[in-house]
């Protein structure tokens, strides 16, 4: 934890050095506004209007939804369907300040199953933020945020006969640094969050599932530095770091074992947006993470973090993104794995109010101490109909598909479930 936290207050204090530097400089090398993608594009006659509350200005809306889930448990036999009602609503305030600036993000949500009560859920969350202009390029940001969230049946965790969905609480705060100044950029980020799950109990004989093992707390930081190539193209290296520590250590073969771990990231990349109607951002390079107990095994390898947006037409935008990075994945035979990921959605304008989007998906989990793999499959379709600037509608389908193979698999966590919903967005 100390050295991230020199690491943070160091970037910070070179910012701040450096900062005075050209301060006249009004070049933006890094403006990536040449084509407008479709769910950015602003509709005056059907966009939500935000209402000023004194010095904020305030942007919420109420959410009502019905859908219908084949497959509410997630398992590969004894299927079990069920209607779901979703209702909640967000609320988003900032100040428009010149400079600095106050605001505050809450969210609250409840899904609630017809028949299988059980499975209900209520999710809660609350951001407070604030930024300081220390020059024209130095800004300081930071944040509280808590959390009282539901895992999905979807997640390994839930697969094994927990008689509801695992319930966590996340807490913690966030400190970034960004500086900018002509050609140079500099991003800086530390973070802290506790997670604290909670117990489940064993469908039909109500024996406890300990979930101890997972709580912990995490601290992470990050830094990246840029060198704009001309206004289209930048390079940057980056590293991320990130120390995870256990409350309370996991019984694991007769003996306690800890499952703290230090991991950290180093890649290079770049961030452009050419001529050719393509944008990205793109960094490839190291991973590692280095386990305290050396029962457990360490992990290393390859790094991806990438996303880019094609313009074919005004009216279609194309998002491509992958990924490779280390996950705790909740399992308690293993207390890592490698996810690769892939992802590609296409947003499509078929009137000025009505947009289509189509997405897919596929992602893979080597875990760590067994041979399990996943295979995970997602893909569906969206419609959003902007009836006017205080109705929104939204229609969707989403299939999800899991196979798992290896020898020490406990069960079957395969499974196939579909989804098909309408929901309602009011603007006040």
């Amino acid at each position: 934890m100390s050295k991230l936290k020199r690491m943070s207050l160091m970037s910070v204090a070179a910012c701040a050095l450096i900062g005075p530097v050209a301060f006249g400089q009004t070049d933006n090398y890094y403006s990536r506004d040449k084509y407008e993608a479709v769910k950015d594009r602003q509709q005056p006659e059907f966009d939500p209007e935000p209402v000023r509350l004194g010095a904020f200005v305030v942007r919420s809306n109420a959410e009502v939804g019905l859908t219908s889930n084949d497959n509410v448990f997630a398992t590969n036999n004894n299927e079990e369907s069920d209607i779901v009602a979703r209702f909640g609503g967000e609320v988003a305030a900032d100040t428009d300040w010149s400079v600095h600036g106050l605001g505050f993000d809450v969210t609250a949500y409840r899904n609630q199953y017809l028949d299988l009560n059980d499975e209900s859920t209520t999710d809660v969350t609350g951001r407070l933020r604030g930024r300081l202009d220390v020059t024209r390029e130095l800004s300081l940001r930071g944040s509280v945020f808590a959390e009282d969230r539901s895992e999905p049946r979807t997640d390994f965790v839930n697969a094994f006969g927990v008689d509801r969905p695992v319930e966590y609480t996340r807490k913690g705060v966030t400190a970034d640094a960004d500086y900018q100044n002509d050609r140079i950029r500099w991003n800086n980020g530390v973070s802290f969050a506790d997670e604290d799950y909670s117990d489940g109990n064993a469908t039909g004989t109500g024996t406890n599932i300990d979930q101890d093992y997972r709580d912990r707390s995490i601290v992470q930081g990050r830094s990246r530095l840029s060198y704009a190539v001309s206004p289209n193209l930048a390079v940057f290296a980056q590293a991320t770091a990130s120390q995870s520590d256990y409350d309370v250590e996991q019984i694991f073969g007769g003996l306690p074992r800890s499952r703290d771990s230090k991991g950290y990231t180093v890649s290079g990349g770049v961030d452009f947006e050419l001529t050719s109607l393509i944008r990205g951002d793109i960094a490839v390079g190291y991973l590692n993470e280095t386990k305290d107990d050396s029962f457990f095994s360490d992990v290393s390898g390859l790094s991806i973090d990438g996303r880019m947006a094609w313009f074919p037409t005004r009216l279609t935008t194309v998002n491509f993104d992958a990924a490779r990075r280390v996950v705790d994945t909740g399992a308690f035979e293993s207390p890592s794995a490698v996810e690769t990921r892939f992802g590609v959605s296409v947003d499509h304008e078929l009137r000025r109010n009505i947009v289509l989007t189509g997405y897919a998906g596929v992602s893979n989990y080597e875990y760590e101490e067994t041979d399990r793999k996943d295979e995970n499959l997602e893909f569906g379709a969206v419609a959003t109909y902007k009836m006017n600037k205080r109705l929104h509608w939204e229609v969707f389908a989403r299939n999800r598909e899991r196979d798992v193979s290896g020898t020490g698999v406990f069960g079957d966590p395969s499974y196939g479930q579909t989804q098909f919903g309408i929901g309602l967005k009011l603007y006040p």
